[in-house]
């Protein structure tokens, strides 16, 4: 679980003309499976990015993270 203070949002009217492009880049800098978009300056959720569901849609695999190859990478990543 996330903390309410640690959840990201999109504004909606920056998400209204972006491309799945841009959604999954930006998903992809945070590092995260999903992001809520939000309007009335944040004060309501009205949708949320999936890279799951963009996957499915798409018909390919859209990566948000980078899965370790071994040990030494998980405990660098736990160091963090």
């Amino acid at each position: 679980m996330t903390p309410a203070s640690g959840l990201e949002a999109l504004d909606l009217r920056e998400v209204s003309h972006a491309q799945v492009g841009h959604v999954v880049a930006t998903l992809k800098a945070v590092g995260r499976q999903h992001t809520f978009v939000t309007d009335e300056g944040g004060k309501r959720i009205c949708g949320l990015f999936s890279a799951t569901h963009i996957s499915r849609r798409l018909g390919a695999e859209v990566p948000t993270h980078e899965v370790a190859s071994s040990f030494a990478q998980i405990g660098a990543a736990l160091r963090q």
